[in-house]
């Protein structure tokens, strides 16, 4: 049982209640909109790299799960090895994510990425050659965006940890990601 009661929707505030009825019925999600006025900035960031990023889907995903597997959060595991399987990562792809690195199932792309997940995992500053070898895959622009997943990811993965945010009991169909869009896009 989660260590805060779920809100009642019908107590939120008017922004928050209309941005959750479109969301997925995820209790992150559900919890998550009783934080005031973080909810829709916070669900605005999220909605940025996972529906309009510039790093590639499968990137994305195999840095989240490896930073949820770093956590140890259950919760983050489950729905984006979910996500991870709908946008088409393979089980073995996955799975390898909880192993070490560098490894043959990652471009060398991914695992420049990976390693620097690990890296900010346990330190807030990154190792300059860490970080010098994901810029060069990544670019600029894609070197930020992966260290916002990762600091956006540790950050859920403590969320969901601290207030003990249980698994629904059923899955929801596909990834979740287009109800995330069309949600914040109907209520702009």
């Amino acid at each position: 049982m989660a260590r805060l009661p779920y809100p009642d929707p019908a107590k939120l505030p008017q922004e928050n209640r209309e941005l959750l009825k479109g969301l997925p019925p995820l209790n992150i999600f559900r919890m998550i909109a009783g934080s005031g006025a973080s909810f829709v900035p916070f669900m605005s960031l999220i909605n940025a790299y996972l529906n309009d990023g510039i790093l590639n889907a499968e990137l994305r995903e195999l840095v989240i799960l490896r930073v949820g597997h770093l956590c140890g959060s259950e919760y983050e595991l489950h729905q984006h090895r979910r996500v991870s399987r709908t946008i088409g990562l393979s089980a073995e792809r996955i799975a390898a994510t909880t192993g070490t690195l560098p490894s043959v199932h990652f471009s060398a792309t991914e695992n420049a990425a990976l390693a620097l997940a690990d890296d900010l995992t346990a330190n807030v500053k990154g190792q300059p050659s860490l970080v010098a070898e994901a810029q060069k895959h990544l670019g600029d622009a894609g070197l930020q965006e992966l260290i916002i997943i990762i600091g956006v990811y540790l950050l859920v993965c403590r969320y969901l940890e601290t207030l003990e945010i249980e698994i629904e009991d059923q899955d929801i169909e596909g990834s979740g990601l287009e109800e995330i869009k069309r949600s914040l896009q109907s209520n702009a």
